[in-house]
C-alpha cells in the first residue's frame, strides 16, 4: 500500500504455508491476497485464488468477522477483473455478514460502497 514493489513473494507464501494456527489462517490468507492484489494487475489471478482461500478457511474456522473482511476483498479484487456483478454480490455477502456480527458501522461503510457501485 506504499508502492513497495520489491516483495520477496516466496517468502510470504512460506509464512502463510506454514502457520499452525487456525485463528489466524485466513486472515493470513487475506493480508498475502492484499499484497498480491496490490502489487500489480499481474497478480490479480492469484489475489483472487487466496481471497478464496480466505474465505474459506475463515468459514471453516467460524471467524465471521474476519469472513466479512475476506468478502469485502474478493469484491475488490472482482472489482479490478471487471466484474461489476459479481463484485457486488460479494460486497452484499459482507454486509450481510457484518450484521449477523453486529458491526454496524462497517455495515454502513459497505452499504454505501455498494451503492456507488451501482
Amino acid at each position: 500500500m506504499i508502492n513497495e514493489k520489491d516483495i520477496d513473494l516466496k517468502s510470504l507464501h512460506g509464512y502463510v504455508e506454514q502457520n499452525n494456527l487456525k485463528d489466524f489462517d485466513g486472515q493470513m490468507r487475506r493480508y498475502l491476497a492484499e499484497i498480491l492484489l496490490n502489487i500489480d494487475d499481474q497478480h490479480l489471478a492469484e489475489a483472487e485464488d487466496w481471497a478464496e482461500k480466505s474465505i474459506d478457511s475463515d468459514k471453516q474456522n467460524g471467524m465471521k468477522f474476519r469472513l466479512g473482511q475476506d468478502y469485502v476483498l474478493y469484491a475488490e479484487v472482482l472489482r479490478r477483473k471487471g466484474d461489476q456483478q459479481k463484485a457486488k454480490e460479494n460486497l452484499n455477502q459482507a454486509i450481510e455478514t457484518f450484521k449477523e456480527c453486529g458491526a454496524d458501522v462497517w455495515v454502513e461503510k459497505y452499504e454505501k460502497e455498494l451503492a456507488a457501485l451501482s
